[in-house]
């Protein structure tokens, strides 16, 4: 940190900093170019463009609560010139206190890991008051976003560690993270760290201080100018906002070109591999059951599996209208098992998933599959606790395989042999690898009589029952290869 203010001088004609400060700034991320003068005298203009950038009333933020100058910065834990940025962002707060204000914005994008567990660790934690001591572990310990290292940082700072969970389970943060998300898009955000100052735009992680300070103190001057023309100090961010442009910032090469720098090989590396067609209805592919176990005879010549997202509503409807039915109707010949395919726009599905995963060690995989499913609201840690606990589980071993990295292994598997199939929605079925997708009354049932058909006439041919499902399924196409999770 530096006490260093430089000079504030005019800009040259035609000298746009709106514009050069996010050019440098993009060049100093890119490249890693920083000054070495720290007598180096800034040129700063404050009438470059402003945009409207609104605040809400939950947000996190450090500084003063009526500052001059207000920053909003989008940013993700996953993404280390982010981090730099904040530290920068600690110093600018210590050395200008009630003057300025910096506001948290969570803006996750493709390549940077579990960003967005990250954000919804630190608003998890933000719901007991601690979200800058979990703000601060969370850069630190990235790109590590797993459940042993978040569980580590809320004992550390003294959380209340079954409700930080909780929270975290049930998508407590997924409601703030879209709305920072829905403002990045609308302001035409592209590359991280995207700063707005007092609504004037800067992209990449500017790391000069000095220049910092002439920015700052030149939007401190003006708007103690605004102050002495009458404006209260407290709505100098609405005031300057009045007047700011209700559009996005114009679209900018450099800005493109740091974001395809930053994301390109993390997307690669990280992203599950996509399938070259969509999953086509009635074709047959040689889909086996997975760890679930099976629910009907362990010999039955037909074999239903389900992809399965426990919070989507045409899976509950589907249960309740036709699988919850299979084995009054069926009980001789159907069997029906599960794959985990919790989708991301249902924020608490893959958790539901994995205690589901956990209450099968105990053998009531099937049970708490049922309750869960009719379970209304929300649901997390507590309810999972709680269902465990009426259907007779050792709650204390449920807890433990919870955070079972073995668990979480189990649904990744499944979901990562899905997207490899191309299954492209919830729910999918695969009837002795027949491909049946989406829910419609009488359509499952259908698929299931006609292989009941082929069954006996593999069985006439002597083909032993309990050999039926597997022989008809492997007549598809083989299963994918896929990466492991």
């Amino acid at each position: 940190m530096t006490n260093h203010r430089p000079r504030l001088r005019p800009a040259r004609p035609g000298f746009s900093p709106g514009l050069g400060l996010m050019l440098a700034a993009a060049l100093s991320l890119a490249c890693g170019n920083r000054s070495s003068n720290s007598e180096a005298e800034f040129e700063v203009r404050i009438d470059a463009p402003r945009f409207r950038v609104a605040l809400f009333d939950d947000d996190q933020a450090l500084g003063g609560d009526h500052p001059l100058v207000t920053i909003v910065l989008f940013s993700d834990y996953a993404c280390p010139p982010c981090a730099t940025t904040w530290k920068l962002m600690d110093n600018l707060v210590e050395d200008y206190g009630e003057d300025i204000r910096v506001v948290w914005r969570s803006y996750t994008v493709p390549g940077f890991g579990q960003g967005e567990k990250a954000a919804d660790a630190a608003l998890a934690a933000a719901a007991q008051g601690k979200f800058w001591p979990m703000h601060r572990r969370l850069f630190a310990s990235a790109p590590k976003f797993d459940r042993p290292t978040l569980r580590a940082h809320a004992e550390a700072i003294g959380l209340d560690v079954p409700r930080f969970l909780d929270d975290l389970d049930s998508g407590l943060g997924a409601g703030v993270r879209l709305r920072h998300r829905r403002q990045a898009v609308e302001l035409g955000v592209t590359g991280l760290p995207v700063m707005f100052v007092n609504g004037l735009y800067m992209v990449g992680a500017q790391r000069d201080e000095g220049a910092w300070h002439a920015m700052l103190d030149a939007e401190i001057a003006r708007a103690r100018k605004m102050i002495a023309a009458g404006t209260p100090r407290a709505k100098i961010y609405g005031e300057i906002m009045r007047k700011a442009a209700a559009r996005a910032v114009p679209r900018a090469p450099e800005a493109d070109d740091l974001r395809k720098q930053l994301t390109a090989k993390q997307a690669a590396d990280q992203a599950p591999k996509a399938p070259e067609n969509v999953a086509r209805e009635g074709e047959r592919y040689a889909v086996d059951p997975g760890e679930a176990p099976l629910r009907g005879p362990a010999d039955a010549p037909v074999v239903v599996v389900e992809f399965l997202d426990f919070r989507c509503p045409f899976c509950k409807r589907a249960w309740k209208e036709s699988l919850s039915q299979l084995g009054e109707r069926f009980p001789k010949d159907v069997a029906w098992t599960v794959r985990h395919y919790p989708l991301e726009i249902h924020p608490t599905a893959r958790g539901v998933a994995e205690a589901a995963v956990a209450a099968g060690r105990q053998g009531k995989f099937w049970p708490f599959h049922d309750r869960l499913m009719n379970e209304p609201g929300e649901v997390g840690r507590d309810v999972f606790v709680r269902v465990a606990g009426e259907l007779g589980l050792d709650v204390a071993r449920f807890r433990k395989d919870l955070d079972d990295p073995a668990v979480r292994e189990v649904v990744s598997r499944d979901l990562a042999l899905g997207r490899s199939l191309g299954v492209p929605s919830t729910p999918g079925f695969f009837v002795n690898g027949r491909f049946v997708r989406g829910y419609t009354p009488g359509a499952l049932e259908g698929v299931i009589e006609d292989e009941l058909e082929l069954a006996r006439a593999e069985r006439a041919k002597g083909v032993p029952r309990a050999e039926i499902a597997k022989l008809l399924t492997h007549r598809g196409k083989p299963r994918p290869e896929f990466p492991n999770p």
